[in-house]
């Protein structure tokens, strides 16, 4: 007979399946930041309600924390807020996120994970568990006692706690995955918080860098490589470079051949795409079948601020847009750009793992939209300009050094392939 915790897990594993991991965030209508809609929050509703307009509406403004305003911006309470707490009535959140992990040390030093508390209360997670395994939650157990102040972080480390088999909560050893796994954490029985889980996925990494949780502009959490790890404070800003994907043609006029990716080196000093460690160059694929690998020899270098062109037809996109004769373009050949929007992928050579298998380290991802899908969004708005689909305008990235996999750093415009965005 199976133990009843397996059982349990089981069931977890596939409510998670079917539903999606709890997404680790407070529910709308939490006024009072715990991470629970109920009567403390009516109570705050009621006592704002129709308020001053000028009262200051930034939680992280005000020395009270009773005093917080309203949590959907608007200057006053009013029935839209009422409506919002009755639709939430009684949900709660998962008020401690996985916000950074360190998975590629090289044995050199510990693997860890960050847990960060995004609530406005003090919470207990001992009894909580840590795992990388989706089919069984009970890898690695928080000691009892374990309290994350509000908005505060906690470390746990692969040496003393979760792949220590001495530990007494480590109850099957686990690393991290430098080549990309995922990383589960589950509340348990937790009474205030039950069956809370939260999975973050991760990808392939480099030495020393770390995976962390960064907000776009849609309000929605991306979990991907830092510039730098911060375990126990606030995250850096995302790893941006040093090559990154800069403009897109991804439907030009009458569906032609002329579709490209323009690629920029936006460091200091030049980038070959070609690591001379695995002896591989790197390679650029999308969701559809599109997988360029750049030239072995000679392998492509970029100066710094320099263009290369990836294009389906390199002598029509060369014809077509006037390309200067000195910037190199490189055809993909079979499979084309989606025109509905898809992931596109700048890769690098990752390690090889037990079987021979090669890993990719992303450089660069952008998942562009047509500006049609709105089901892809939270708040059901598609960001992204439908002026590039098919109107002879490109998509053109607006900041190169900044996170790119966010619509608000693309616009429409028309195309400048092989030279500054317009």
């Amino acid at each position: 007979m199976r133990p009843l915790w397996r059982i349990h897990t089981a069931l977890i594993v596939l409510v998670a399946l079917l539903m999606g991991p709890a997404e680790a965030v407070c529910p709308p209508g939490d006024w009072n930041g715990d991470c629970r809609v109920d009567w403390l929050d009516l109570g705050l509703l009621a006592s704002h309600w129709l308020n001053d307009p000028n009262q200051i509406d930034d939680p992280n403004q005000i020395d009270d924390p009773n005093q917080i305003d309203d949590p959907n911006h608007y200057a006053t309470a009013d029935a839209t807020d009422l409506a919002v707490l009755a639709n939430h009535w009684r949900r709660t959140g998962c008020p401690i996120v996985i916000n950074e992990l360190l998975a590629h040390s090289h044995d050199i030093s510990p693997d860890w994970i960050e847990l960060h508390n995004v609530s406005s209360i003090p919470v207990d997670i001992g009894g909580w568990f840590l795992s990388d395994n989706e089919h069984d939650l009970y890898e690695f157990r928080i000691e009892d006692g374990t309290v994350v102040e509000p908005n505060g972080y906690i470390v746990f480390h692969e040496d003393t706690q979760f792949g220590n088999p001495d530990c007494p909560g480590t109850h099957s050893p686990f690393a991290l995955s430098e080549n990309g796994e995922s990383l589960c954490l589950y509340s348990g029985a937790d009474t205030r918080f039950p069956d809370c889980l939260v999975v973050e996925r991760f990808g392939a990494s480099e030495t020393w860098v770390s995976f962390g949780r960064h907000m776009t502009s849609m309000g929605t959490y991306a979990f991907v490589l830092m510039s730098e790890p911060t375990p126990g404070q606030a995250n850096a800003s995302p790893l941006v470079g040093p090559v990154v994907i800069n403009e897109i043609m991804y439907h030009p006029p009458g569906d032609t051949d002329t579709e490209y990716i323009e690629l920029m080196n936006v460091s200091a000093g030049p980038v070959t795409l070609f690591d001379f460690r695995a002896m591989e160059p790197w390679r650029f694929t999308d969701d559809g079948g599109i997988d360029l690998v750049f030239p072995r020899e000679p392998p492509v270098t970029l100066d710094a601020g320099e263009h290369i062109l990836l294009a389906r037809n390199g002598a029509m996109v060369r014809h077509t847009y006037g390309v200067p004769a000195h910037i190199q373009v490189f055809s993909w050949g079979s499979g084309r750009l989606s025109n509905s929007g898809e992931r596109i992928r700048l890769l690098k050579p990752g390690d090889v793992d037990n079987a021979g298998a090669r890993y990719w380290v992303e450089v660069d991802s952008i998942h562009y939209s047509d500006g049609t899908h709105p089901e892809n969004s939270p708040d059901r708005v598609d960001r992204w300009p439908a002026e590039a689909d098919g109107a002879g305008l490109s998509l053109n990235r607006m900041f190169p050094s900044q996170y790119g996999d966010d619509p608000d750093n693309w616009h429409a415009t028309i195309p400048t392939p092989g030279s500054t965005n317009d």
